[in-house]
């Protein structure tokens, strides 16, 4: 069975895509956290 490059990188660019969709709001989570700790209410 051949390696097919067209399978993988469409799997691969998925793959990126869903890391950086989890990554971003989680990052965007933490930031907002973080300026709700620093003010004082």
């Amino acid at each position: 069975m051949p390696f097919d490059y067209v399978t993988w990188s469409i799997w691969l660019v998925g793959f990126v895509i869903l890391v950086v969709w989890i990554y971003v709001p989680v990052k965007e989570i933490r930031k907002l956290l973080a300026d709700r700790k620093k003010q004082p209410e």
